[in-house]
């Protein structure tokens, strides 16, 4: 490692060397807050120098990788850490260049700071400082001079660029040179290079993992993308980048740690945690260990295939498969991103040609049929854990001749309180809930009432049209004809019924029709606003009361159930989910837990309920040393479950570690 003290300006000026921004670093991402401080601190270097007090601002270390290519050819500096604050130097130095009339000093500029006199005309040389590919485009524009088109103006390279150049508008032309000559030559830096060939410790990828530490961390993709090209050389590097990391940041721009979060997922069918700046270097720890055996190659070119699928799922790309695009566009508004690696893994087999356009549609609209009995029922626990397990039944549900019956038998084999819903929950629970607020922004009974409406028309409204809204038949606010209609129990009728899904319609409409009479809101819904959903059971009473907003509440749930989201009929009625206790006589739960010596595992029945694992025989619950058999009769017990003083339970089918049950752990 060689260090030395020296001048930003000077190592920028010398013309036997480019800088060169490597692929595996973050694109740029500096704020205009950023920017702004920068600038001040320039401002005051330069105006304690014009007052005599001699001063210097210390800019932090460049470290860098030289790489040497040949006769006549500036050397390259391939950046480790640096990247940010020489990239915005270097805009800084533009703005000046382009704001300052002394046409001397602009070409001074030019030829001194941002390009190289000794390269020839090709621009990746001449150019002092080489950009990723994602930036590159708008910082060689303005390096050279030219206009920026429109698809580029949004980049932080231009806006920073921008946010310079306006401020420098209201300096005089004086002062803008003595920023440059009494503020950013007085910027001092330590210009450290490593060594690797020379000195292994002096490894750059590790170098970069310690010195992005601190500040803003690296994302799980920046990391990914570190790990995946350093060590190569930069033609690799560029190679690798724009063959496949670059169509990933274009197909899943905003996405990628979901992303590769995901991936791992399906690559391993087992739950990680979601992808959060907490836990990206744990994730990252995680998928070392998955890549230790691939090559680079290998695990691109399976992100690119991969990323096609999710890039479908979240709803970015389009199949051109009406069926399939709407089921996929109502599996987002439930909101599904839990499921995001199931879902690719499903289209992934549909893209192979293993599933049919029907198939996939019929495993996507089982998954939705499930989620919506769920959601209807407010239940979401444990699902996060359970789709990458479902992955692995993927090859079994893609053999089997009755894919509706075999998803359905997979989703019912879980624990209670993965449930799939059958008809007498689901109908108990519409005709007391409050359907109007069902879900997030009521996205729930909008979704299904358009459902109805296509099932009713073969039409679906468009989901983005503006005038569709949720409907109140008797309205929210009784008037004293509405009161008059409902009778004298009108206030217990309005507060028992007011968002009963019996009450509840859609209608195309620019405004809320409020408490308008009966009959001028049946005119509406008859008119172009209305939706059959809306006409049926609706504009062929003369009156509406408890009576008619039951017997719509009841065709409603009807259709709903059997229809909307119907399931075969040996789940209709039947306890849709494990009541085994029982395990094979093979079982070792000694092997079982004696790697998981030191971990927490999960109560299935309520995953809330934890115990640490201490012994291969026993875990710690409550502070007691606990088996895990007798532990499970007692929380049973706790539960209100009828349980015998002779019953025993298996624990390894009552206990599960991330997500996975014990007995259906590979040991």
């Amino acid at each position: 490692m060689k260090a030395n003290p020296t001048y930003l300006l000077d190592s920028l000026s010398n013309n036997d060397v480019t800088f060169f921004i490597p692929p595996y670093q973050r694109n740029y991402e500096w704020l205009t807050d950023n920017c702004k401080v920068l600038l001040s601190d320039v401002r005051k270097v330069a105006e304690a120098n014009l007052s005599s007090v001699k001063t210097e601002h210390f800019f932090g270390s460049i470290v860098y990788v030289v790489e040497e290519v040949g006769f006549g050819v500036p050397a390259k500096y391939i950046l480790t850490d640096g990247q940010q604050r020489i990239t915005t130097t270097m805009l800084l130095l533009m703005a000046l260049r382009d704001s300052i009339e002394d046409s001397n000093y602009k070409t001074e500029i030019q030829r001194r700071y941002l390009e190289n006199d000794r390269a020839d005309e090709s621009v990746e040389y001449k150019i002092k400082l080489k950009q990723v590919e994602t930036d590159w485009e708008a910082y060689k524009l303005l390096v050279l001079g030219h206009d920026m088109p429109e698809s580029l103006k949004n980049s932080s390279v231009y806006q920073n660029y921008l946010f310079f150049h306006k401020a420098l508008d209201s300096f005089p032309e004086k002062d803008k040179k003595m920023l440059l000559e009494k503020g950013l030559m007085k910027f001092s830096i330590i210009s450290i290079q490593l060594e690797p060939d020379r000195n292994p410790w002096e490894n750059p990828q590790e170098i970069f993992e310690s010195m992005n530490s601190l500040g803003k961390p690296l994302s799980l993709a920046d990391l990914v993308r570190n790990y995946l090209l350093m060590g190569k050389s930069t033609r690799q590097q560029s190679e690798l980048y724009n063959g496949f990391w670059l169509t990933l940041e274009k197909r899943l721009t905003g996405k990628l740690s979901e992303f590769i979060r995901d991936w791992m997922q399906a690559d391993q069918h087992r739950s990680f945690k979601v992808a959060r700046e907490s836990n990206y270097k744990e994730l990252y720890g995680a998928f070392k260990e998955i890549a230790r055996k691939r090559s680079v190659e290998e695990l691109f070119e399976s992100f690119v295939r991969f990323s096609h699928p999710y890039s479908i799922v979240c709803g970015l790309q389009q199949t051109g498969i009406r069926d399939l695009d709407q089921v996929i566009s109502d599996l987002n508004v439930i909101g599904v991103a839990p499921a995001y690696s199931y879902l690719a893994e499903v289209l992934a087999a549909w893209e192979s040609q293993i599933l049919s356009d029907g198939d996939v549609v019929e495993i996507l609209t089982g998954i939705r049929t499930y989620l919506l009995r769920r959601r209807v029922l407010g239940i979401t626990q444990a699902e996060n854990k359970f789709y990458p397990v479902l992955g692995k039944r993927l090859v079994d549900l893609s053999e089997s001749q009755d894919k509706a019956a075999s998803l359905f038998r997979q989703l019912s084999s879980q624990e209670y309180a993965l449930r799939l819903p059958n008809d007498d929950e689901m109908v108990s629970r519409l005709r007391s809930l409050n359907f109007y607020n069902l879900g997030r922004s009521r996205n729930y009974p909008k979704l299904l009432l358009s459902m109805a409406e296509q099932h009713l028309t073969k039409s679906r409204p468009a989901w983005d049209d503006s005038r569709l809204q949720l409907e109140h038949i008797m309205p929210q606010k009784l008037n004293a004809d509405w009161r008059r209609m409902l009778g004298e129990d009108s206030e217990s009728v309005h507060q028992e019924l007011v968002n009963n899904i019996g009450n509840i319609t859609l209608i195309r409409h620019n405004q809320e029709l409020g408490n308008k009479s009966f009959d001028e809101k049946k005119e509406t819904y008859a008119g172009q606003s209305g939706l059959q959903v809306t006409q049926n059971r609706i504009i062929d009473q003369d009156a509406w009361d408890v009576a008619s907003i039951r017997r719509r509440q009841d065709y409603l749930i009807d259709l709903i159930t059997q229809k909307l989201l119907g399931v075969p009929a040996t789940f209709k009625r039947a306890s849709n989910w494990s009541q085994d206790d029982r395990v094979s006589s093979s079982f070792d739960q000694r092997a079982t837990l004696n790697p998981l010596i030191g971990e927490s595992i999960e109560f299935v029945s309520n995953p809330a309920i934890t115990a640490q694992v201490i012994s291969d025989s026993k875990v710690l619950f409550e502070g007691e040393e606990w088996a895990l058999g007798p532990l499970t009769k007692l929380l049973k017990q706790r539960s209100g479950a009828k349980v015998s003083k002779t019953s025993n339970f298996h624990g390894a089918s009552n206990w599960s570690w991330d997500g996975i049950k014990l007995v259906d752990l590979d040991v």
